[in-house]
């Protein structure tokens, strides 16, 4: 009866989240906002409530019954798939998916050298280096655009330098996430999907010759989710290897030093994997341990020994200051003189009149710490204040601001220029780089997916483009883990989950926030395997 019961609850709750998401996508597209007084969008949600939790149960029943028929090991069906496998040695795998990306590097040579590449160089030329980034990603970035331009005079080649060592990491990850496939009894038809989707995938190839700290993060990220599997399903075996600790170490490394949200991600993770290994605990927590005093070493004591100028803490206040904004923009009149004077003194009058719903950065570019630092009280109370008295407006600007992660069928259009183009990658090659079209039509194919936002309303096509289809699948999986009770591969599915938690906060909806989904996407085919 209990297990029934909890059953139903998931079909119900997995149900209720999706019909929310594209309920309230839907309208959020459309008219961006939500009327929360409207009785169509509750009774939409409950339509589509009933619809996705029968669907959820015979597809979770379906899944059940894939699963129990790969056991039976002499049907000829199960044969014929078997009998289907790829086998190469890693630099086989990185060998074919190199050359496959080779069209798109061709296209945009250097590397598409955009987003945050400008302000890292310029950091290093000035020798001001800030924390707004982490630092040793600006000075690998940075430093070999700056230094092979001394030794060379041509700061292409330190671009295409950088994006090449970038090019072989995250081929080296993928390459390695289809070896434990294999070990993992995947057919190797499933595998053969793999291969073809990191080779040929759109998003994939655009963002890997993109010189964003977001690449090595995420194959980085990757990495660190197959070493967990690996841990959690034979802990004894793993922890006596040298080289899957070591593995471990500079997995878990990776994730953290490349970008900031990854300190969190990692953390957490390495508490609750030292909560399920309770029989190897005094092990793994020297691994831990060691994990966390690299990072020291490798953040903290770099920074204090290079002087690097702390961050803004603007960045962490994106959902509040754009909250304040819409209700400045829509409902001014609702604060009073003496509240609009405490809210100009951190946010001057005209960041707030420059105000966008899908971002923060032009209302938070006019942040004046001092001022926070020293009304901090004072303006969380104001937050809190104008929440309690506007609290649909907040919910509105929270879910316009984090609608491209989560609805499939969403527009990634954050920076909208002055035409009304979108900006699903910011396709370019800015200073100091020069941009070298080797391949036209390459290009002016990756310019259409970057730049014109009908290339997302494609029927089929966001399939492939949209982070929001790939978070409803990893979602599906992760709450059907938890009906399976797969705890350790919710572990390791737990670094998306973070992930997602973190990247909610932040000042933008971007693909690049997201590439995890698109790169552990394979690993799908092994969340759903569960054999006796």
């Amino acid at each position: 009866m209990l297990k029934h019961t909890r059953n139903v609850f998931l079909y119900c709750i997995t149900g209720f989240i999706l019909a929310f998401c594209y309920v309230s996508g839907f309208f959020l597209e459309k008219n961006d906002t939500i009327d929360f007084t409207n009785k169509n969008f509750y009774l939409l949600i409950f339509l589509l409530f009933v619809v996705f939790s029968f669907i959820i149960f015979l597809l979770w029943k379906m899944l059940y019954k894939i699963n129990t028929f790969q056991d039976k090991k002499n049907s000829k069906i199960y044969k014929f798939f078997k009998s289907i496998d790829i086998h190469l040695p890693i630099w086989g795998y990185m060998l074919i998916i190199l050359v496959c990306w080779m069209p798109t590097w061709l296209a945009i040579f250097p590397g598409a050298f955009t987003y945050d590449a400008y302000d890292e160089w310029q950091q290093v030329c000035l020798g001001n280096l800030t924390a707004h980034h982490p630092v040793l990603h600006v000075l690998l970035l940075g430093g070999l655009t700056e230094g092979i331009y001394q030794l060379t005079g041509s700061y292409n080649l330190g671009i295409a330098i950088y994006t090449f060592i970038q090019m072989l990491f995250v081929s080296w990850v993928f390459a390695y996430t289809l070896a434990f496939l294999r070990k993992q009894q995947i057919c190797g038809l499933l595998r053969l999907l793999a291969l073809i989707f990191y080779c040929l995938s759109p998003v994939i190839a655009l963002f890997t010759v993109c010189a964003t700290k977001d690449i090595i993060f995420s194959a980085g990220a990757l990495w660190f989710m197959v070493m967990i599997l690996q841990l959690l399903q034979n802990p004894e075996q793993f922890l006596k290897s040298k080289q899957s600790v070591i593995f471990f170490l500079l997995a878990a490394i990776v994730t953290m030093i490349f970008r900031n949200n990854g300190l969190y991600i990692v953390v957490l993770t390495l508490g609750i994997i030292g909560i399920y290994l309770k029989k190897h605990f005094k092990s793994y927590i020297k691994i831990a341990l060691l994990v966390m005093a690299l990072y020291v070493c490798l953040s903290p004591g770099v920074n204090k020994l290079l002087n690097v100028t702390p961050g803004g803490i603007e960045e962490m206040l994106s959902v509040p200051i754009q909250q304040l904004a819409r209700v400045h923009h829509y409902e001014k009149e609702s604060f009073s003189q003496e509240e609009l004077d405490l809210l100009y003194s951190i946010l001057p009058e005209e960041n707030l009149n420059a105000y966008r719903i899908s971002v923060a950065d032009f209302v938070k570019s006019g942040f004046i710490e001092e001022a926070f630092e020293s009304k901090k009280v004072e303006f969380f109370r104001l937050w809190i204040k104008t929440g309690l008295n506007h609290p649909f407006t907040y919910v509105n600007s929270f879910l316009l601001g984090t609608v491209d992660f989560w609805y499939p069928h969403a527009i990634m259009d954050g920076y909208r220029d002055v035409y009304g183009r979108s900006s699903y990658c910011d396709y370019k090659v800015s200073e100091p780089g020069t941009e070298m079209v080797l391949l036209p039509a390459v290009h002016e194919f990756y310019e259409y997916i970057s730049w014109d936002k009908e290339a997302q309303t494609i029927p089929g096509i966001f399939l492939l483009l949209s982070p929001g289809w790939y978070f409803v699948m990893f979602f599906v999986v992760f709450m059907y883990l938890w009906k399976q009770r797969h705890y350790d591969k919710m572990i390791a599915m737990g670094v998306i989950v973070i992930n997602m938690l973190t990247v909610l906060l932040g000042p933008i909806a971007l693909v690049r926030y997201v590439l995890i989904l698109f790169y552990a996407f394979p690993l799908l085919f092994h969340f759903i395997q569960h054999r006796k």
